[in-house]
């Protein structure tokens, strides 16, 4: 590429400046590739990665999976309702949560004027305050505004988005008296209503909000027109989902989602007593419908000859309830169960470095360069001033600056934290796509033989049942062939993978708990991985994945009677007519929440007759 030729980025700002409505995907990465050719296998898919992780960045919002818009194009005129708190007017701010996601908080010039033109300004926090002074939250300075107003608890602020290009806003005072917010009820219910829906049909545990509330604002009648209430206040009144750290929005009702430690500004109401016993009442009838239901479908299919009704509970032997830690109601052992304590002399190492000589950790050229990238891209991404106060800072005081951030940073720049990845890339053909467990033999074994000094103390901390890693080795390589099988018949490479990736989930559960492999599936052992052990212990469950799951093991047992493995995959098919009760375990595990007195007689209700 010759200096003169314009970026992937350049390209993608100039087009939303050009665009005013609507834009079809392949429409939008035409253009670019007009302007800069590519030679590439998929010269889309560079393009689409810029828009997944740098869309709103580069002026663009995605509305679906085939539609986008410029970002202009939605701020601009849009009006929403800003109600602070009495802790807020106290301190003389309005925190930028109030504005999140109309603003981009990356900008390095966030503009906000009154209704004269008088520009406001931003606020920080002064860490020379005595402890118990206010917490004071980065935002707009308003002690002058609101004194002018005689600004009270219940009063308004609606704020215009004049300038998306510049980031400026204009705001205006709204008495409590004077507002009219019945006549938005409407638009209140529906915002609620369309929040929910897109939270609900998210695949993720957390979302950005602004991936779920800007696009509603922008195809809604109402984005330019009187605004009613603050989606966070409709948020934290519904009790369906929550919005955790001010950032993110989620549908399940996990207290371990709470990721910073950092004060909020929105909090979700106590439920009053009342609601909570009708809601928890109400949530028992429910899985007394469930139990009903799935006491029925055992019975039909020990009575069709699937089955001998025997219930097997060996992943029940191991406690869903941590009763020694500080949540109780701990749900999964994903992150929960990972060791990064500092009570101990272990030298956790979260950054993956200490095997390395200190000298060793220099890095040169390229590496460097990459380095010093993203640390200024960081930095740029922080509010204005507040690199200036981290490079000022001693290093802890420097930590704890950053450390309020860190819940829009994961939002606004997500590629800055890339996440553990196990799977297998979908290009790198000549990887086996199923061997991607924990439970690998060879990886296993690659482990053990590279170590030759174990000290004596630490054996019983090794994982030393080889009949666990052999039978997953086995199961393994029959989901390998499984994605092989697929691929011949035509299915594309991200189907196979999916597909073989799904039965994985059941082929760890059985090395775990009964060191069988797939070959030796059977009816009792899927019930109790679905109804059981996948809701508890598979991270990121959703309906929808345990559907997939009974659908992808359906097509797996189906392959291995075709290629004489088995002589019987009736049991396979039995639990596949019962996914939808499999996705409402997983639907009701998700409302029930971790903070409720009932709790533990919910769970023990819903997971019988594993928990008897």
């Amino acid at each position: 590429m010759s200096n003169q030729e314009p970026t992937i980025a350049h390209i993608l700002r100039m087009l939303a400046r050009e665009y005013d409505g609507l834009v079809e995907e392949r429409q939008l990465l035409d253009k670019v590739l007009e302007r800069r050719p590519s030679t590439a296998k998929n010269p889309y898919a560079t393009i689409r990665e810029r828009l997944r992780w740098d869309g709103m960045a580069l002026g663009w919002l995605r509305l679906s999976r085939s539609q986008l818009v410029p970002l202009r194009v939605v701020l601009g005129g849009l009006r929403f309702r800003c109600l602070p708190r009495a802790q807020d007017i106290a301190t003389g701010t309005l925190p930028f949560a109030h504005i999140q996601p109309f603003a981009n908080l990356q900008h390095v010039d966030l503009r906000m004027c009154d209704m004269e033109g008088e520009r406001l300004m931003v606020a920080y926090p002064d860490r020379s305050q005595a402890d118990e002074a206010p917490i004071v939250l980065p935002g707009f300075d308003l002690r002058t505004w609101y004194a002018r107003h005689g600004f009270a608890v219940g009063d308004s602020i609606l704020v215009t988005v004049t300038d998306p290009d510049r980031a400026t806003f204009q705001i205006e005072y709204e008495s409590a008296a004077a507002a009219r917010l019945a006549l938005v009820a409407a638009q209140d219910a529906e915002l609620i209503e369309a929040i929910v829906a897109r939270v609900n049909r998210s695949q993720r545990s957390l979302i950005p909000c602004e991936e779920i509330i800007l696009p509603i604002f922008a195809l809604a009648p109402w984005r330019a027109a009187y605004p009613g209430s603050p989606w966070q206040h409709l948020v934290t009144r519904d009790g369906r989902i929550q919005l955790v750290d001010d950032t993110f929005l989620t549908n399940q009702h996990y207290l371990s989602l709470r990721l910073f430690t950092s004060d909020g500004v929105f909090e979700s109401a106590p439920q009053p007593e009342v609601e909570r016993i009708a809601a928890d009442t109400a949530l028992l009838a429910e899985i007394e419908v469930l139990q009903r239901d799935l006491r029925q479908a055992r019975e039909d299919d020990a009575d069709a000859g699937l089955w001998n009704g025997q219930i097997q509970r060996a992943s029940a032997a191991y406690s869903a309830f941590d009763y020694y830690g500080d949540d109780p109601h701990v749900r999964g052992t994903g992150f929960n169960a990972l060791d990064y304590d500092d009570s101990d002399d272990d030298q956790d190492d979260l950054l993956g470095l200490g095997g390395l000589d200190p000298e060793d950790a220099l890095f040169e050229g390229e590496e460097f360069a990459r380095l010093q990238a993203a640390h200024q891209e960081l930095m740029s991404a922080l509010p204005p001033g507040v690199p200036e106060q981290i490079e000022a800072a001693r290093p802890e005081e420097a930590e704890v600056i950053i450390s309020q951030y860190l819940n829009m940073l994961l939002a606004k720049k997500p590629h800055l934290f890339p996440p553990l990845d196990l799977s297998v890339n979908s290009d790198e053909e000549s990887l086996e796509p199923a061997a991607e467990s924990l439970f690998d033999a060879e990886a296993w074994q690659e482990s053990i033989e590279d170590e030759a000094d174990w000290d004596e103390d630490d054996e019983d901390g090794l994982p030393t049942d080889d009949d666990t890693a052999r039978v997953y080795a086995e199961s393994s390589d029959l989901a390998s062939q499984f994605y092989d099988y697929l691929s011949e018949l035509g299915k594309s490479n991200s189907t196979a993978r999916a597909r073989s990736r799904n039965v994985l989930v059941y082929a760890e559960f059985l090395a775990s708990y009964y060191n069988r492999s797939l070959a030796s599936g059977d009816y009792a052992t899927l019930d109790e991985c679905l109804f059981y052990y996948y809701p508890r212990r598979v991270m990121n469950t959703s309906p929808r994945q345990v559907r997939e799951i009974c659908t992808s093991i359906k097509q797996f047992y189906g392959f291995m009677k075709e290629r004489g493995v088995i002589v019987d995959d009736r049991f396979a098919h039995a639990l596949w007519r019962r996914r939808d009760q499999a996705a409402r375990v997983v639907q009701i595990y998700d409302r029930i929440a971790s903070d409720s007195p009932n709790f533990e007689s919910l769970f023990m209700r819903l997971f019988q007759p594993y928990t008897e």
